[in-house]
């Protein structure tokens, strides 16, 4: 018998049952604040690589990245904007810190942007 049920599973045809398949969402209330801080981000990281701050414009362009795929995985209700939504609020944080040391306007504005999409974000989450 164990023998069917390996050759079953290893064929795709047996499906294993979980005790409960409840998803956790967050709340899409980060949505709007993650689209905006992306767009903050894109900016900062062109007006860093124009003046050679590179790990800033890296730092930015994977924030970028995070709030996009956590605005869509928050929008499109995806089994995986919960880890998203973490994950963004951290790269948020991170970022903010970063932007914060630059001293044009751009900078500073991108780290207004992540820290109120890393509170967003844990407040969409509670």
């Amino acid at each position: 018998m164990p023998r069917v049920v390996i050759a079953l599973c290893a064929l795709g045809l047996c499906v294993p049952v979980a005790a409960a398949d409840v998803v956790k969402l967050p709340k899409d209330s980060c949505e709007k604040p993650c689209l905006a801080c992306a767009n903050e981000c894109l900016g900062c990281m062109k007006h860093c690589k124009e003046h050679k701050l590179e790990d800033t414009a890296r730092m930015c362009e994977i924030c970028h990245h995070s709030c996009l795929a956590c605005a869509l995985a928050v929008g499109n209700k995806n089994s995986e904007a919960w880890q998203l939504c973490e994950s963004c609020e951290k790269t948020c944080l991170a970022c903010a810190a970063m932007c914060a040391k630059g001293q044009s306007d751009q900078m500073k504005k991108c780290a207004a942007a992540c820290r109120e999409c890393a509170k967003a974000c844990a407040d969409a989450r509670k």
